[in-house]
């Protein structure tokens, strides 16, 4: 990976320095850039282009360089710019061609076990878009840290304790009653959607008994987030009951332990967890009822018994004061906090015939994730998510991922593959490329696909490094991009040229290869023709 080897020869000459590599968006930039000079010259008390003179000739002087680079430039005010070489570039297309499906493979996690908890909705209700957009995030981010070598557990968390799922049962009940011609008192506190008259019909129908609601509708919401996950191509390997803590006293045994360690405080009746000097936070209440907070601080603990090296939970952006009070209750276990890491999405609006819907779980108004998925399908809900930052309010246009054009991205996408295959469909004479020709590859259009295939290794790395999965949504919309307009102006099929029609085809087998790791990596579908 070229960023790895310019750092490592960067951090040989200069030792102890931290300064950061940059892939540029524009090719008269470099194909990287460091910021090393500016680093330097802060130090020396210099200019940047003083500081960065000397580097540039000593790295101008390596003859090894030049095996991969064919220029190094400082330019104003500082930067040092990396150009790859053509012959570099069109050898590492060998490399994708042979390795295929693991090219991008690598293991800086091997060894590594992470648990990766995502969706972990309450079982109150339906799977919604939000839950959608996490589903789409912790699938695609598991994928991709197995490619980089790390062993990962997809685990959805099951709230089946506490006040919201009595509030489910008794609005069941309260349904049911209703159903058999009671009055009932239908308090706003109550959840008002489709599906509980739905779920109260079917426990009528079935003769299911008063004492059994409980289970069979908590039962019932777990069915119905299974199968909506299994819909959005999302396989979890672990569906983890919070009862069982509760059932094996391992809630009991965490509160004991933070106890014992001088970490809670008793007052009005509730304990509390010690934040710190100014801040504390409730572990169990006043009426004995434990909190998520202690729940999840047993739930972690059970995570690290379980082997886990380290756990990642994906939440709600509403979970946001949360992170720093489990934080504290797993250090106070004595365990690292930094094993534990959580993300938080932001939310999702849905935006259809021009305006932003308004969506509320309690009062049954919102946006289910099945609707979602029988109107639009899977690949294309997945792919939008993916296309932003977690950390961004998002709007899903519906209109837009409907649309069946270049300006719906994960099309645009999905019909570069299937240009790939009619390419593929058109070589009658049966003609395997060869590596002999490559040195044909020297149009504009091929050496920019050539950069994006080398630079495909360092994406999945990256993402695996800093979670930012939308990175991968936007290397392969501009893969994609750079394979339209190499196919718009170059003819791969030559009548009368077979030797750059070998070359040529050699290229679009590593584009088709990248492609579909891609699309496998975020969960789309692979059509072969369109």
């Amino acid at each position: 990976m070229i960023k790895k080897w310019l750092r490592k020869e960067i951090s040989d000459r200069i030792p102890g320095v931290g300064f950061d590599i940059l892939m540029p968006s524009e090719d008269m930039l470099g194909d990287y850039s460091t910021n090393l000079a500016f680093v330097l010259a802060k130090k020396k008390g210099i200019s940047p282009i003083e500081a960065g003179k000397d580097l540039v000739e000593e790295l101008l002087g390596d003859k090894e360089l030049g095996k991969k680079l064919r220029k190094i430039q400082l330019v104003p005010p500082g930067f040092i710019n990396f150009y790859l070489s053509e012959d570099y570039l069109r050898n590492s297309l060998v490399e994708v061609v042979e390795r295929g499906e693991k090219f991008g493979n690598s293991e800086p996690g091997k060894g590594v076990k992470i648990n990766l908890e995502f969706v972990s909705a309450n079982p109150t209700g339906p799977l919604t878009v939000g839950n959608a957009r996490a589903a789409s995030f912790g699938d695609t981010l598991g994928n991709i840290l197995e490619k980089t070598g790390y062993q990962v557990t997809k685990e959805y968390y099951i709230n089946d304790v506490g006040n919201q799922v009595d509030k489910l049962v008794e609005s069941v009940k309260l349904r049911m009653k209703e159903l058999k011609g009671e009055k009932v008192e239908f308090g706003s506190e109550m959840y008002q959607g489709e599906y509980i008259k739905e779920m109260a019909q079917e426990f009528l129908d079935k003769k299911i008994p008063e004492g059994h609601v409980r289970a069979w509708a908590i039962n019932a919401m777990i069915d119905k987030a299974k199968n909506s996950s299994k819909k959005m191509g999302v396989e979890f390997d672990e569906w983890f009951f919070e009862s069982k803590l509760h059932e094996s006293g391992e809630v009991e045994a965490a509160l004991a332990e933070l106890e014992s360690k001088g970490f809670v405080i008793e007052e009005d009746g509730a304990k509390w967890l010690k934040i710190n000097n100014e801040q504390k936070a409730v572990l169990v209440k006043s009426d004995g009822s434990t909190t998520y907070l202690l729940n999840d601080i047993a739930y972690t603990k059970n995570k690290f018994g379980r082997g886990f090296t380290s756990t990642i939970n994906i939440w709600g952006a509403d979970h946001h004061g949360d992170v720093v009070r489990l934080k504290t209750g797993v250090a106070a276990l004595g365990y690292d906090p930094d094993r534990l890491e959580i993300l938080l999405h932001q939310l999702v609006s849905i935006k259809e015939d021009g305006e932003i819907q308004k969506m509320s779980k309690r009062t049954g108004r919102f946006i289910l994730m099945d609707d979602l998925l029988s109107e639009i399908g899977k690949d294309a809900i997945r792919f939008f998510f993916l296309s932003r930052d977690l950390n961004t309010h998002m709007e899903f246009d519906i209109e837009l991922a409907k649309k069946q054009s270049k300006e719906n991205p994960v099309f645009y996408i999905q019909y570069a593959h299937s240009r790939l295959n009619s390419i593929f469909a058109k070589t009658t004479n049966n003609q395997q490329p060869t590596t002999n020709d490559l040195d044909l590859l020297k149009e504009k259009e091929e050496l920019r696909l050539l950069k994006d295939l080398v630079r495909f290794p360092e994406v999945v790395e990256g993402v695996a490094e800093n979670y930012q999965v939308h990175n991968l949504g936007q290397y392969t919309l501009n893969l994609a991009g750079d394979f339209h307009k190499f196919y718009e102006k170059h003819h791969v099929i030559q009548e009368n040229d077979t030797e750059l029609q070998s070359a040529r085809l050699l290229l679009a087998q590593g584009v088709h290869t990248v492609l579909r790791i891609c699309l496998n990596l975020m969960g789309l579908s692979i059509p072969e023709k369109m």
